[in-house]
Order: C-alpha cells, then sequence, then structure tokens
C-alpha cells in the first residue's frame, strides 16, 4: 500500500486553494471546515475531475497528475473509489447491479462484507439511508482502490440515523487498508471516522492533528470557533 500525497493550488472564483496533505495507507484523514473551505475541491483534485492550475497529486511512485511535468490521468485510470453525499446509486438498477456495476465478481463478497446481501434484489429507492450508505460503500471497494474518498458521507441522514450510521462508517472504515480522506462539516463525524484531522478554511489547511490535539492547543480562529470546547468524542 502507498501513500497519498497531495499538493496544488487553484483558483476557483475568489477562493484560492493551496495546500498539501499526506495520507498513510490504512489512515483516514477529515477534511473539516465550514461550507465553501474547498473541501470538496480537494476530494475532486484526487479523483480526476477537477485539474489544478499547479501543484501534483501522487500516491506512492505513481503520479496522477503534475502540472510541471503536464500529466492529468482521467478518473478512469486513477484507482480511487469514490463515495458522493447523495450516494449517487443508479435508481433503474438492483442493490447487486449497482454493485456489479463497479465489479461482477467482487459484488457478491462486497454485499456480504457490508451485511446487505439480502438486499441483492431490491432497488434504491426501497433502501434506508443508513442501507444506502453501505452499497455506496460495497460500490466504491469492489473496484478494489488504493484510494478511498468520502463527500460528507451522513449529511443525508436525519439525527438519530446519522449516529447509528457513524458508528457503523467508523467500523468499516477502520478495517480500508487503503488512505481514505473523509470530508466533513461536523466535529463529531471527524472525531469518530478519522484518525488525524485537516482543518480548512479559506482554500487552506490551517491545523492538523487528532481532535483532541487541536483542541488542546488551537492555533486558528477557526479551530478553535469549529471545534469549541474539549469533549469525550475523540475515537
Amino acid at each position: 500500500m502507498d501513500r497519498l500525497e497531495i499538493a496544488i493550488g487553484h483558483q476557483l472564483g475568489d477562493l484560492t486553494i493551496d495546500l498539501e496533505l499526506g495520507v498513510d495507507p490504512g489512515q483516514t484523514v477529515a477534511l473539516l471546515g465550514p461550507s465553501g473551505a474547498g473541501k470538496s475541491s480537494v476530494l475532486r483534485a484526487i479523483a480526476g475531475l477537477l485539474q489544478p492550475a499547479r501543484g501534483h497529486v501522487r500516491l506512492g511512485a505513481h503520479c496522477w497528475f503534475d502540472a510541471s511535468e503536464g500529466i492529468n490521468l482521467s478518473p478512469e485510470e486513477r484507482s480511487v473509489g469514490l463515495v458522493f453525499q447523495d450516494y449517487a446509486l443508479f435508481p433503474h438498477m438492483t442493490v447487486l447491479e449497482n454493485v456489479e456495476f463497479a465489479s461482477a465478481d467482487a459484488a457478491p463478497e462486497m454485499l456480504s462484507r457490508f451485511g446487505v446481501g439480502e438486499l441483492a434484489a431490491a432497488m434504491p429507492s426501497s433502501l434506508s439511508g443508513g442501507e444506502r450508505q453501505r452499497v455506496a460503500l460495497a460500490r466504491a471497494l469492489a473496484r478494489d482502490p488504493d484510494v478511498l474518498l468520502l463527500d460528507e458521507p451522513l449529511s443525508a441522514l436525519d439525527t438519530l440515523t446519522r449516529r447509528e450510521v457513524r458508528a457503523e462508517l467508523a467500523g468499516l472504515l477502520a478495517e480500508v487498508p487503503v488512505p481514505t480522506v473523509v470530508v466533513t462539516h461536523d466535529p463529531a463525524d471527524a472525531a469518530e471516522l478519522a484518525d488525524n484531522v485537516a482543518v480548512m478554511d479559506g482554500g487552506k489547511i490551517v491545523q492538523v492533528g487528532t481532535l483532541s490535539e487541536l483542541r488542546g492547543s488551537p492555533q486558528h480562529i477557526t479551530v478553535e470557533r469549529i471545534l469549541g470546547p474539549a469533549e469525550s468524542d475523540e475515537r
């Protein structure tokens, strides 16, 4: 397994994205920050859905993007599993067909692994929020990606379901051996899902650490504003 290295710069309207981030194999890093901070744009740059103006995206010795070298692999050429905010399941396909879209061979194993094997013949419209998330994760991991990306994976859930699914997702991510990046605006999500948290504001990472480190020694006003006083919610 390889380390994910990101160093990108890009202008999006009035927002200037300028950051560096490294994620080790088996590690989950949460990009935490307010709306408009540039978090989802970072995910898009990793996945190849956004071409930054400068910088690079590398996985170990494999270069996915390098502005100075003119390298920009397509999303299909990057080994990425991406779970969108709304899960983006194909509504006209069954659960099994959705996962088979990523890999027909791996689909049965993935459905079993995520506890949705009995829902193989169900349509996405009949699933609960937690079930849709498990199917989306199964599809993302069915292609055996080298990097896993999750964009606000819990934001579509109601408060009660969110708590339940958050704990379940934390357990699943703990078993994922690849670098994982989770975008969220919720400190509770970051605390339970991630090993490290990178707080973003205005297109930049202002501080990186565990939740206890960030709360114990905030180095930027955004960190204080988002995290507030220490609580017992760290994983």
